[in-house]
């Protein structure tokens, strides 16, 4: 009887063909070689599908799954996976990453040695759609934290990760530097797909409700930004506010985080997403839509810190009132979102 992997690498792809071969040489080249690989293709149509079935014929290791319709979602994906998986160890190795070698190789040895570990992470280099190096997450924990932690090893009891760190924004750069226990995995019944671009967030947040998390600071994973990553489609609205908003929300309302750091984490993100108003998506399809969620996300932001009406640049505030101005004319925006701040004094008249 053949023995069982002791790592499940989850690929989950769609539409990278162009980074999918470094993608998977670089799994096939661990310095570990104890893993089976599950690539999941979500109906991709621009040439990942020849790559995919190359690698599953060349190497048994390699398994392809193929969904016929997209699934509209990459944490379904990693459920898939998960399902499929046969490893203790589960690494989530997104289809547009690079990884160095020893990266398995490291990460099974914390799991190994601190079993109480749930996740266990690396440091990250960003690149961009070239493979060209633009900085380390360092410079990310640097500006979020003004902390040198991550300079060193450490490990940390979840709660206090949850409620020190993890309240003021997600410390995992990426899933393709981490690897996850995947009974801790199963017993939280996986990441919750009707989370669009922050589910990792969340998800990890579940994670160390179960158990630790450990870091180390070697650079062995190649973080990839590009125009099609989800992090950069993040700000094109203002849904990805209303996901951190939520986020917090859940930490401050389960967790004990102090109110200090509490304070400061929704001031973050009242400011990022009043930064974020000049880059933001306003496509006909998409209009009516964002200004809704940004009247939404005004009204919230005024009550829990009304010093953001400051923090919002000129070019985002005149571009909001000008398509504002375009979508509805000019009295219904205006009293749409007074009616948001002020529900009981301004109604919104019916169109």
């Amino acid at each position: 009887m053949q023995a069982l992997p002791s790592v499940s690498v989850i690929v989950p792809n769609f539409m990278h063909a162009a980074y999918l071969e470094a993608r998977l040489a670089s799994i096939a080249c661990q310095s570990y070689q104890d893993f089976e690989v599950i690539m999941l293709d979500d109906a991709s149509t621009d040439g990942s599908l020849a790559i995919l079935e190359s690698w599953a014929t060349k190497d048994e290791r390699f398994r392809l799954v193929r969904n016929e319709v997209n699934s509209g979602s990459t944490f379904k994906q990693w459920n898939k996976g998960a399902e499929l998986a046969r490893g203790k160890f589960l690494w989530i190795a997104e289809s547009d990453d690079v990884a160095e070698p020893d990266l398995l190789k490291d990460l099974v040895e914390v799991l190994l040695d601190q079993p109480e570990v749930v996740i266990a992470y690396a440091q990250s280099l960003l690149i961009d759609d070239k493979g060209k190096a633009l900085h380390s997450f360092d410079v990310h924990y640097q500006y979020l934290f003004k902390s040198n932690r991550w300079h060193q090893a450490h490990s940390n009891r979840g709660l206090d990760e949850i409620e020190q760190y993890f309240m003021l924004h997600n410390v995992v750069p990426n899933a393709s530097g981490a690897l996850l226990r995947a009974a801790t995995y199963h017993s939280i019944g996986g990441a919750d797909p009707t989370w669009k671009l922050n589910g990792d967030y969340m998800f990890y947040v579940r994670m160390l409700e179960r158990g630790d998390i450990a870091y180390l600071p070697q650079t062995l994973n190649h973080f990839r930004l590009h125009d099609q990553t989800q992090r950069q489609k993040a700000n094109v609205t203002g849904h990805v506010y209303q996901e951190l908003l939520a986020i917090a929300d859940y930490i401050a309302q389960t967790h004990q985080p102090p109110e200090a750091i509490k304070r400061k984490a929704y001031r973050n993100i009242a400011t990022w997403w009043t930064h974020s108003l000049y880059r933001q998506s306003w496509a006909k399809s998409e209009r009516q839509m964002n200004l809704q969620v940004n009247a939404k996300l005004f009204s919230r932001f005024l009550k829990i810190y009304p010093l953001v009406l400051f923090h919002i640049p000129y070019e985002g505030l005149v571009r909001l009132l000008v398509r504002a101005l375009e979508i509805t004319g000019l009295k219904q925006p205006l009293r749409y979102v007074l009616h948001q701040v002020f529900p009981n004094r301004f109604m919104p008249r019916a169109t």
